[in-house]
């Protein structure tokens, strides 16, 4: 008789075990694998997970179908948020025509704009502005005082002053008012020392806060006399939209009336022309009676809830059609698929634009390397470092920098041009 070999468990070989051709998921041999318990069960579990998760999707969809409106269409948005200058937020909701808009806004320290299209902010026009400031300043003994503005690159400031003592006169940005308050000796574009009067034309290259500085080092009270004109160019155009409001703190509730059907936005933009503040909160409240309740909004999917139906019954045929060809081709042994190296894609770094200066910068970056500026919020205060020209390395942080950087991109320090 044959001599059949026997095995004790731990001499038993691997193909040999158990747990690799266990019918629980490797299947009967009269049937494919995934015919096993395991394989099935888990895909009846599935299912029912699933049916656990869906089912209040649905039931939330049956009530507010594809829209954040209630059952009879409004909409209300109602937030506390905090805007850095030159920042705008922004809502909307698609409604019908002779519908209404019910609105307050409430802003602090600064003042912002309010505005209500029927299109996105970024098509909103921008202008030119020319406008002119004329005052009197009394300066006592080591006493300076400023006039402000906010310039894109291209705008132009024509100014003309006279004193009734010797003062000087510069033209500063903020980082160089702040370093030069301090004790610093910031290199201005524009000086004039101990001088009775002046005029001059002022042509701005980077889009930031500039200051004209009068500053009396005398030991007698001065007083200037002083005419500022300047042309802002780049500025937004609000009297394209509907409804606007500009430079307040506060708008009181009140009530818009849309004339025409489809997307209606609100906008709160704090523009940096008309407050020198780093930051503002808004408070805001606006209601949108849309028109369209939750029964229209159902009548305006089905198309779509057909084409999905119609699609899964595609494929359930198809589904159906393979099984009954499966039945009659002959099993096959599947072949070991080969494994595809992964290749990994180079992934390029995201860059940003300065909003000041319109240079390119990395989205890693505190700083911009060509205008110094802070890419979140307007930060006055700066080191009294300034890092030797053709350095590699900042003086104040240790970064390394490139040829073309005049400021250190993780710490703002100044490089010696």
């Amino acid at each position: 008789s044959p001599h059949r070999r026997h095995y004790w468990y731990g001499y038993r070989p691997w193909y040999s075990r158990w747990y690799y051709y266990s019918p629980w998921w490797a299947g009967r041999w009269y049937r494919p694998w995934y015919y096993s318990p395991v394989y099935v069960g888990g895909g009846i579990t599935m299912a029912i997970v699933l049916g656990l998760i869906l089912m209040p999707l649905f039931g939330i969809a049956l009530w507010f179908p594809f829209s954040s409106a209630d059952v009879n269409g409004n909409v209300t948005y109602r937030s506390t948020e905090t805007l850095y200058f030159n920042e705008y937020w922004y809502e909307y909701e698609d409604i019908r025509a002779d519908n209404d808009m019910t609105f307050s806004v409430q802003s602090s320290p600064s003042v912002i704009t309010f505005a209500i299209w029927d299109q996105p902010f970024e098509n909103l026009p921008t202008t030119s502005i020319i406008d002119n400031e004329s005052d009197q300043l009394s300066l006592i003994e080591n006493r300076y005082e400023y006039f402000w503005l906010f310039l894109k690159p291209g705008s132009s400031i024509q100014y003309n002053y006279n004193s009734s003592g010797q003062i000087d006169f510069f033209i500063a940005d903020g980082y160089e008012l702040y370093d030069w308050d301090q004790g610093g000796s910031p290199s201005f574009d524009v000086l004039e020392n101990d001088v009775l009067q002046g005029n001059g034309n002022y042509l701005v290259n980077e889009g930031k806060d500039y200051y004209l500085v009068w500053y009396n080092e005398g030991v007698t009270t001065v007083n200037v006399n002083f005419s500022v004109s300047y042309t802002a160019v780049g500025v937004h155009d609000f009297s394209v939209t509907d409804y606007y409001v500009e430079g307040v703190t506060s708008v009181s509730q009140d009530t818009y009336t849309v004339p025409n059907s489809g997307n209606w936005y609100f906008f709160v933009f704090f523009d940096p022309m008309n407050a020198p503040e780093e930051t503002t909160t808004i408070t805001f409240d606006v209601s949108y009676d849309t028109g369209v309740d939750a029964t229209d909004r159902w009548i305006s999917i089905q198309p779509w809830l057909i084409g999905i139906m119609v699609v899964v019954g595609i494929i359930i045929i198809i589904a159906v059609f393979a099984r009954r060809g499966q039945k009659k081709l002959k099993t096959k042994e599947p072949k070991k698929a080969t494994p595809e190296k992964a290749v990994k894609k180079a992934t390029k770094k995201t860059e940003l634009e300065c909003i000041r200066c319109g240079n390119t910068i990395r989205a890693d970056a505190k700083f911009c390397s060509k205008c110094g500026g802070k890419i979140e919020g307007r930060s006055l205060g700066s080191t009294n470092i300034i890092t030797p020209i053709n350095s590699k390395t900042c003086s104040y942080c240790g970064s390394k920098l490139t040829q073309t950087d005049k400021f250190c991109k993780w710490c703002g320090t100044k490089i010696e041009t």
